[in-house]
């Protein structure tokens, strides 16, 4: 097996393993799921007659990850344990798929051991490199050539459509069309600020023309919460061309680090009669009493958490709950996001979620092409 990373980046996560002849080599662990198994199409294929052709899989659910075996014949080990279905992983941990042993190990703990490999890095991590799409970056943002897409934002327990959350897209026009890979470039050429803006500004105004008066949820960029006069410029324009919407403000959850900034963002949302919803959450560092101190109008559930979520450790399920029971006692909405399948949604259910997001319930789409219609909640 060779060891290098498929993604030409140093992965978070990987499968460590000491071969007959004392070779170390290591797996990273990804894409998620990531399954094991003797056919070729497992992301770690293991030539065994002891190896099931797809034998377990490796999941992540926030920062958080889980083992299931898929029914193998000779079954896997977790620390010298047989899984029975599914089991949370921790560094250093023992696993055996039939008769191949593997340790979870860190992206840094194996940086450290192959330090002599030679580790490939994206090259939209270079300035350099980003600078050839400056022109188009530039011109993208003259001409205000996005095309916002919705998603919607359905409310159980009879997912009636409330809300659209407001997505940047763009058409090919020699800029990446992958949003992550986009911003990366912006924030290498220092407009990012300004993309988060228009796409956001630009949605609102083709989302006023939504029938029902749906719930707007409009993004921001962590970089904003740098240039709060920026944004707050911004959000009173998009009030003025809305006045009696109701918008959602979301900020990635990570960006919840500065108590006295957060306030500031807090009464600016006020002041605008917006609302303020964390976004991503589960995959940050935000503990119940941080949620306590700093608590937003909606706490939306990191799709990494939802994902599987009805398979998944009752670990898992009892962290989900504590956060859902303790979002509810601060009258905290909660949204679990990244909805796939009938299964993942009666869990979230069970488990209390008022709303959820996800192509269960509709992928993005562009205005005027969103089905369904807005309901009446």
């Amino acid at each position: 097996m060779n060891p290098v990373n498929p993604h030409n980046r140093p992965a978070k996560w990987y499968l460590e393993k000491i071969s007959d002849v004392g070779t170390t080599w290591a797996v990273p662990i990804e894409p998620f799921p990531f399954s094991i198994g003797r056919g070729s199409e497992c992301d770690l294929t293991l030539r065994s007659k002891w190896i099931s052709r797809r034998h377990a899989q490796i999941h992540l659910s926030g920062d958080m990850l889980w083992l299931r075996d898929l029914g193998s014949t000779n079954g896997t080990l977790h620390n010298q344990k047989r899984v029975k279905e599914t089991e949370v992983l921790e560094i250093g941990d023992h696993l055996y798929f039939g008769d191949h042993e593997f340790v979870i190990r860190s992206g840094d703990f194996v940086k450290t051991a192959l330090a002599d490999e030679t580790v490939a890095f994206d090259p939209l991590e270079d300035q350099v490199g980003s600078l050839i799409y400056k022109p188009h970056l530039e011109k993208l943002l003259q001409n205000r050539t996005v095309i916002p897409h919705f998603q919607p934002i359905v409310q159980f327990p009879d997912n009636t459509v409330v809300g659209y959350e407001i997505l940047g897209r763009i058409a090919k026009n020699g800029l990446p069309e992958s949003a992550t890979e986009l911003f990366d470039v912006a924030a290498q050429l220092g407009q990012a600020v300004q993309l988060s803006t228009l796409f956001r500004e630009e949605g609102i105004r083709l989302g006023k023309g939504l029938a029902g008066k749906p719930e707007l949820f409009v993004n921001t960029h962590p970089a904003e919460m740098y240039q709060m006069d920026i944004l707050e410029k911004s959000l009173g324009a998009m009030r003025q061309m809305v006045p009696t919407m109701s918008i959602v403000l979301e900020i990635n959850e990570k960006a919840v680090t500065d108590p006295g900034q957060i306030e500031h963002l807090r009464s600016i949302v006020a002041s605008l009669d917006l609302e303020l919803a964390y976004d991503d959450f589960g995959v940050g560092q935000t503990r119940l009493v941080e949620l306590a101190e700093l608590p937003p109008d909606y706490l939306k559930f990191d799709m990494s958490i939802i994902r599987n979520i009805h398979i998944a450790p009752k670990r898992l399920h009892q962290i989900v709950l504590t956060f859902i029971k303790t979002a509810r006692d601060l009258g905290i909405k909660t949204l679990a996001e990244g909805i796939e399948c009938q299964e993942e949604c009666d869990t979230c259910q069970e488990l209390g979620f008022e709303y959820a997001q996800g192509y269960l319930f509709g992928r993005p789409a562009a205005f005027p092409d969103i089905v369904p219609p807005v309901q009446a909640s």
